[in-house]
């Protein structure tokens, strides 16, 4: 729908249009440049093929994990045709074109946001009721010898190492401050969202309490896992890249939710009618015991 509102739109102002349209900008400006009709098919197939690879993996995975994907997918579709229609369809023959004019860039960023939003409401699985007896936790679960009325709590971090976090920030960083020395200042801003980003993905603040589990990163809550709904915790060994296909909050293709930052010892929770959540943290071990003493107090 959207690269058929772009070539219409396209059509309608195509005898306003020069005859070479710029397709590329580099430091300096347009370097690239292509007919209308080159300019409008590339912008065609990336706003419909780029989304459809998301769309594709949605079918793959766990029906737990398409609302993600299609979220991504629909945002990414608007994304896409604001920045490649938009840039087309406002060059004049005689003025510099912008690669993102910005009449465009702002409303395209709004609907991207919405459209993404309400996909990823839309296409949630609404998690099964936890009416009726809870089944109980097994007894071969580890959990603690104390009294059923001592007040329990778990602390600690998942995070990536020291050393990965730095080498993240200069791959990702320092291009952009090159690119701001050589006169494009304003790439500075997406350095700064770049670090925002890295520090609420490379670590977590793992709680375990009366309420649950919690996954939490300064505002952003990556996981929750309410007391009635944890089956059982163990301990699993895990591999981010043969368990989840890389780091940070990923959704497995069995549908198991993890805040992976390294491979080895995680906290491995069992769901009441939901895949696994996973969490690498130390002394995982006392994590669960904790987790499985608070859920069998519930029956």
């Amino acid at each position: 729908m959207l690269a058929v509102a772009g070539v219409a739109l396209t059509a309608s102002v195509r005898t306003r249009l020069p005859e070479q349209v710029a397709v590329h900008w580099g430091l300096d400006g347009p370097d690239r440049f292509a007919t209308v009709t080159g300019a409008t098919v590339t912008a065609a197939a990336m706003t419909t093929l780029l989304p459809l690879v998301l769309v594709g993996l949605g079918a793959a995975v766990h029906p737990s994990g398409r609302g993600v994907l299609a979220g991504f997918a629909g945002a990414m579709a608007v994304f896409l045709a604001g920045l490649s229609f938009g840039g087309l369809t406002a060059q004049r023959p005689g003025q510099e074109p912008s690669a993102f004019p910005l009449a465009w860039a702002v409303p395209t960023l709004v609907v991207a946001a919405l459209v993404g939003l309400a996909l990823w409401r839309w296409g949630r699985l609404a998690p099964p009721s936890v009416d009726g007896p809870r089944p109980a936790v097994p007894a071969g679960a580890a959990r603690l010898d104390v009294p059923p009325t001592t007040r329990l709590a778990w602390t600690g971090r998942a995070a990536l190492p020291g050393r990965a976090v730095w080498l993240i920030a200069v791959v990702a960083v320092l291009p952009l401050l090159v690119v701001a020395e050589l006169g494009q200042p304003w790439v500075l801003a997406i350095g700064a969202v770049v670090v925002l980003l890295l520090v609420v993905t490379c670590s977590a603040r793992v709680v375990v309490d009366a309420d649950g589990l919690r996954i939490t990163s300064l505002v952003v809550t990556w996981g929750r896992v309410p007391l009635e709904r944890v089956a059982r915790a163990d301990v699993g060994t895990v591999s981010p890249l043969g368990d989840f296909g890389g780091w940070g909050w990923r959704i497995g293709r069995d549908g198991r939710r993890g805040f992976v930052t390294r491979g080895g010892e995680a906290l491995v929770v069992e769901r009441i009618g939901e895949p696994p959540v996973v969490v690498t943290v130390d002394d995982a071990d006392e994590a669960a015991a904790v987790l499985n003493t608070l859920a069998a107090r519930l029956r």
